[in-house]
């Protein structure tokens, strides 16, 4: 009897010890991470005929997002991207629009585009990388998320992250790694509750 009952002790330990850890990694509440993987603006690619790259007012660019929870989804709405040009203060330049989508636990999704942009003088921006010296543009990003926790939501989070991206007369982002979007201009992460919100479930 004593036998059986330091058996069944033995089998529920591991049991008890999975069912921990499963519930530790549910209860996982991390942000997203956003990056920019590729970054490209014709306009300032000196290989390129000069007259042809300057009208060419149009940046193409990767955003990679990436859940790094083991067991909890994440539920986007809609992700609002703001293009810059310029530091203190940076000048908008463009705006791109994600619609709503889900995201499994573990899962990377890439979202590869063009972006039209205005109020750029390419001319000076072109003789500066013409001349060795390296442009700055920004991307902010802000948008909501819920985290899928068993079979409910959280409650809804705001994400709002950007970094700073530096180009050179390839038309490429100088930093040849991703560059993760951090909160601000401080890279702290940020992630704030707020109440309600909308969602659209699609790509």
């Amino acid at each position: 009897m004593r036998g059986e009952n330091t058996l069944c002790l033995c089998c529920s330990i591991p049991c008890l010890l999975t069912l921990f850890i499963w519930m530790g990694l549910s209860l996982q509440n991390y942000k997203p991470n956003c990056y920019i993987e590729d970054f490209y603006v014709p306009a300032l690619n000196k290989h390129i005929n000069s007259t042809a790259t300057t009208a060419a007012n149009f940046i193409f660019f990767d955003l990679k997002l990436q859940n790094v929870m083991e067991e909890n989804g994440v539920l986007y709405d809609t992700i609002n991207l703001t293009f810059s040009y310029g530091l203190n203060p940076s000048l908008p330049i463009g705006k791109y629009t994600l619609p709503g989508s889900y995201q499994g636990h573990k899962k990377t999704a890439h979202r590869r585009d063009v972006v039209l942009t205005h109020g750029v003088n390419w001319d000076d921006a072109f003789a500066a990388v013409l001349n060795g010296s390296k442009v700055v543009f920004r991307v902010d990003l802000a948008g909501k998320v819920k985290l899928k926790r068993f079979f409910s939501y959280s409650r809804t989070k705001a994400l709002v992250v950007g970094a700073d991206v530096e180009v050179d007369g390839s038309g490429n982002k100088v930093r040849r790694k991703a560059i993760k979007l951090k909160s601000g201009r401080s890279g702290k992460p940020k992630l704030q509750l707020e109440a309600g919100g909308s969602f659209i479930s699609s790509f």
